[in-house]
């Protein structure tokens, strides 16, 4: 078979969309030899290290190039299937003449539109995004949650959407070597003792409060940091995003290369992941992969991902929140059940098996059935 995959989301700064499509690409291509995985975008010569730093005119080229000139490329190439790994990257079906089918993380940019948009530019991406659902050949989405919240907002056929999980990366694991763990220290300026939390500016990670939940607990807690991590989302500083809130003890280290993630993570005491709203939620697995304790919300996709080897708590209520990372820190029989559990829970998902669901899925596409 050949597969066609936009291949737009691996030109940026690694997230959970360039994630997927990078993982997804490699064990596909790793474990199915006899398939050609062919990539396909255009090069982003005014973009910086995010998509939405992409300029107005590029994004212009962009939809042309979708629109116009992938449809040709995937007619010289012989595509049997195309996918899109994000929400807008399908051309219109009718100049298309393989099967197309999309992975729809979630439907976040709905549920909490006034977060992203104005409420024209909201209603402008719904009726985009309900149109592409409409046409595409099949749905994939990263968990029952999705399923259900794509399926309520849209209305289209259940038989369209399938499920298919997210894998945990064999690079996370326990990083041990003192050194390594102190080069990571070192090299973004963190405290030897410190809670992790990821997402930066980004307003459904909820860093809002969870800095609010931080600085409850640091009067108890004076020697251990906050760690604030990732792109600042739309360019958003966090001195600004966060102004007025109390800053002793945070530290925002930016973004945090790849490589480096496994020492982090394994730094940290705690994995603090409050987020309102989660497709799926990959970093409390990838933390648990790490060994390193996991404090989430109860909210979403999470429970269903995490199970029972996180604690969880109402990510609206920093109190409560407050009191999880005391007890997490300060309770080792805690952390050794968390860890136990967390181990075992991260080894029932993996990449590969993502690779060999989505396999079977484009080859029920392509034959009809």
């Amino acid at each position: 078979m050949r597969i066609g995959i936009e291949g737009l989301p691996l030109l940026f700064h690694r997230t959970g969309t360039s994630t997927y499509t990078h993982e997804l690409v490699q064990n596909l291509r790793r474990l199915h030899k006899d398939d050609t995985v062919v990539l396909f975008a255009r090069n982003q010569r005014g973009a910086g290290d995010s998509y939405h730093k992409i300029s107005y005119a590029e994004r212009a080229l962009n939809l042309f190039y979708k629109e116009y000139r992938l449809p040709l490329e995937l007619g010289s190439e012989r595509i049997d299937i195309y996918h899109s790994p994000r929400d807008m990257g399908l051309p219109s079906p009718k100049r298309v003449a393989c099967p197309c089918l999309m992975t729809l993380h979630d439907v976040v940019l709905v549920r909490l539109a006034r977060d992203y948009y104005s409420r024209a530019h909201a209603r402008i991406y719904e009726s985009r995004l309900r149109k592409r659902l409409e046409t595409a050949d099949h749905i994939i989405t990263v968990s029952e949650f999705s399923r259900n919240d794509i399926l309520d907002w849209s209305g289209i056929d259940p038989d369209k959407v399938s499920v298919v999980h997210n894998g945990v990366s064999g690079k996370f694991g326990p990083v041990t070597d003192e050194a390594a763990l102190e080069e990571v220290r070192r090299r973004y300026g963190l405290p030897r003792r410190f809670i992790l939390s990821l997402g930066s500016t980004e307003p459904r990670k909820n860093i809002t409060r969870a800095i609010q939940a931080y600085s409850e607990i640091r009067r108890m807690e004076p020697g251990t940091g906050l760690v604030v991590t990732g792109v600042d989302y739309s360019g958003v500083q966090p001195r600004k995003a966060f102004s007025g809130l109390p800053m002793e003890g945070v530290n925002f280290s930016g973004y945090i290369s790849d490589t480096d993630m496994p020492a982090l993570i394994s730094a940290a005491e705690i994995l603090f992941f409050p987020s309102l709203y989660e497709g799926f939620g990959l970093p409390p697995l990838e933390a648990m992969a790490c060994g390193t304790p996991v404090v989430t919300s109860n909210t979403t996709s999470i429970p269903e991902m995490v199970g029972d080897a996180a604690v969880m708590v109402d990510p609206a209520d920093v109190a409560g929140m407050a009191a999880a990372l005391e007890m997490v820190l300060n309770s080792e029989d805690l952390r050794a059940e968390l860890v136990k559990k967390g181990f075992e829970r991260a080894t029932r998902f993996s990449w590969a098996s993502t690779a060999e669901e989505t396999k079977k899925i484009y080859k029920k596409v392509v034959d009809g059935k």
